[in-house]
């Protein structure tokens, strides 16, 4: 298959990736000195390395390509992204790259985790890399610390109090996605404590049992010691004082670098906005629910081909008359 058809399928799946493989292409010619239509291309693309990958990012950014460690990082993602669509969809041979880009991305030997070190020790680039989203284990973890600020009922510390109100802040941004600037939008009234159900946005939504439980005793609890504000907001401090514009206000980064490490509440909501594509709303409807921006709602796109495979079976299993085919 002629290199440039790849380029051009590939485009037509992921359109919002085509400045990045323009960069990368420009590089792989100017290596090449030959025409990108070349049909000999592929046994040059069958001998890359993950090497070859990351020299085409520090061209790109010692050429100003890329000055932000966000937009680096991204590059890294998309090029990943494109070798595995070659080796899914051509029969261009190349398993030692494939491998790399496919390992746990907290082996020494990982593709991205060569990038990011790269991206991340790079004076040339300012900002700092864009959070990924958690992974299943480190969200199980953070599900059961929140668990245990509810096993005592009783806040009168306000320590205590802040801890479960981020607790239950936590678990709304990784069920539904929502940006920290729409959670404290969120007020008493538009809790159901009845029936169980939120209002975000316009957006109804049921909310787990273990959690409609738990904003229900705070709730409570809010009410019997006359924990209130003018604006009727949920998302308080023990005082009534609502939560700053800054994240740090609400205590979550530090409980999040206490138990993980990692301070970002992006890569909470990248978290639960990837949970969403992947049940297949569409980037309109988690735009509004959300208050995330486009480029949030993107940078949640790219996943582990296992979980395409899983996602993808799951969906076509839960379509009418599966069985009876």
């Amino acid at each position: 298959m002629n290199y440039i058809t790849i380029v051009d399928d590939f485009l037509r799946e992921y359109p919002d990736y085509k400045h990045d493989i323009v960069n990368f292409n420009k590089y792989l010619e100017l290596q090449w000195k030959n025409s990108l239509a070349d049909e000999t291309l592929c046994l040059l693309l069958q001998g890359l390395n993950s090497q070859f990958i990351l020299n085409s990012l520090i061209y790109n950014v010692e050429t100003k390509k890329y000055k932000s460690k966000s937009t680096a990082k991204r590059y890294a993602t998309v090029i990943g992204l494109f070798f595995n669509y070659i080796r899914k969809t051509t029969d261009i041979d190349n398993p030692g790259l494939y491998a790399e880009i496919s390992y746990d991305r907290l082996r020494e030997n990982a593709y991205m985790k060569r990038m990011t070190a790269y991206i991340e020790n790079c004076g040339q680039l300012a900002g700092a890399v864009e959070q990924e989203a958690l992974n299943q284990d480190r969200v199980e973890k953070i599900l059961e610390w929140a668990d245990e600020q509810f096993e005592m009922k009783e806040w009168a510390d306000s320590t205590r109090f802040k801890k479960a109100m981020a607790a239950i802040g936590i678990k709304m941004m990784l069920l539904y996605g929502i940006t920290y600037r729409e959670l404290r939008k969120i007020q008493q009234s538009d809790y159901d404590d009845l029936y169980g159900y939120i209002k975000v946005n316009g957006f109804d939504l049921r909310l787990p049992p273990k959690l409609a439980v738990q904003m229900k005793i705070m709730k409570r609890f809010m009410s019997e010691n006359m924990i209130l504000n003018d604006q009727n907001l949920f998302f308080t401090d023990r005082s009534g004082q609502p939560w700053a514009e800054l994240t740090s206000g609400s205590g979550i980064p530090d409980y999040l670098g206490a138990l993980l490490g990692v301070t970002s509440v992006t890569s909470i909501i990248k978290y639960g906005i990837s949970q969403l594509l992947k049940a297949g709303l569409s980037d309109a409807v988690i735009k509004k629910m959300t208050g995330a921006s486009e480029k949030l709602i993107q940078g949640c796109l790219i996943y582990e081909d296992a979980e395409w495979k899983r996602i993808v079976n799951n969906k076509i299993a839960a379509t009418e008359l599966y069985y009876e085919f």
